[in-house]
């Protein structure tokens, strides 16, 4: 007999956008829904954070320039409009061992994980 609290876990399947914190200055596309879109990912020394700039590939539209990464906060939550990323992107680790975003874990533990947008 399969213990059906197991399956849960195995059922599930969570959609990221993977990042390299090695390779950080960098730019990326990535597809989300029927848009392309650009992802610059950078760190602020200063600030002890990572940014991401977003726009769009096929214009080279800014939507947001220098939006902060924060543990289990939606990205681009305060800007959003019809030119943004329908899925919600938030940073952070499945298995909570983490709190913040360092250049340890992202990419490996903390992922930019993606989240269908509630209808209001």
């Amino acid at each position: 007999m399969i213990d059906n609290s197991e399956l849960m876990g195995l059922t599930y399947e969570v959609e990221y956008i993977p990042i390299d914190s090695s390779k950080v200055p960098y730019t990326f596309s990535v597809k989300l829904d029927d848009r392309t879109y650009t992802m610059a990912v950078k760190y602020n020394d200063g600030g002890g954070f990572f940014t991401i700039d977003l726009s769009l590939s096929a214009t080279g539209e800014v939507l947001c320039y220098g939006n902060p990464v924060r543990y289990g906060r939606p990205m681009f939550s305060g800007i959003e409009d019809a030119e943004f990323p329908i899925p919600v992107i938030v940073p952070y680790c499945l298995t909570g061992e983490v709190g913040d975003v360092t250049f340890e874990n992202f990419g490996t533990k903390v992922q930019l994980y993606l989240h269908e947008r509630r209808a209001d």
